[in-house]
């Protein structure tokens, strides 16, 4: 029998990876941006983020990826615990936990490596939205459905559909832009699952 207010492993598991999910999707944000502001050359109106994994600002860039991916990936393992791996739900956390790893393994592959740095960049950016939108199929709690369906296909519409949108604009702008409104809005989902996480109960 469990005592009140005394917390199990996997209570204290679910807790930490949620404050995990958190911090990694903040920390990596504010080093990445933390980057672009250092770094001599970066334009958000010409350039890719992946582009500062070399030079100046690559070791700051590489740790954010590196970092976020990390603790993506123990949020991901807490939100398992939190939501089981049944039906959609089940392919939904192992696309995030996918995702994860290829996000931390874009530090490590960058564009010096372009094959593999396209292939873990297209995991990072496609994997974890598809994630969302299979959770939220699978969910029947009304808010985290519709908030994970529609915050997974805005995140892919951020990074498929509004690059060829900006084409048309009559000033440059680079793919950094919809690259960082991706990661805002993967980052609010996982955010808002983060604080659910820390008031989990057995």
């Amino acid at each position: 029998m469990i005592m009140p207010g005394v917390k199990t492993m996997r209570q204290r598991f679910v807790w930490w990876s949620g404050l995990c999910g958190i911090l990694g999707s903040v920390l990596s944000l504010i080093m990445v941006f933390a980057a672009t502001i250092i770094s001599p050359w970066f334009r958000w109106d010409t350039n890719a983020l992946s582009e500062m994994g070399v030079g100046e600002v690559s070791l700051l860039f590489n740790s954010a990826m590196i970092i976020g991916g990390t603790f993506n990936l123990i949020f991901a393992f807490g939100i398992h615990e939190n939501l089981g791996g049944e039906g959609l739900r089940k392919y939904g956390i192992a696309l995030i936990k996918l995702g994860s790893v290829s996000f931390a393994l874009v530090g490590i592959f960058t564009v010096s490596y372009p094959i593999l740095h396209a292939i873990v960049a297209l995991g990072t950016f496609i994997l974890a939205p598809i994630g969302f939108i299979l959770i939220g199929l699978g969910s029947k709690e009304g808010t985290m459905k519709k908030l994970s369906i529609i915050t997974g296909i805005a995140a892919l519409m951020a990074i498929l559909i509004l690059p060829i949108i900006l084409l048309a604009l009559p000033f440059n702008v680079g793919f950094a832009v919809p690259e960082i409104i991706e990661g805002l809005i993967v980052a609010a989902w996982i955010i808002f699952m983060g604080t659910k996480l820390l008031t989990f109960r057995q």
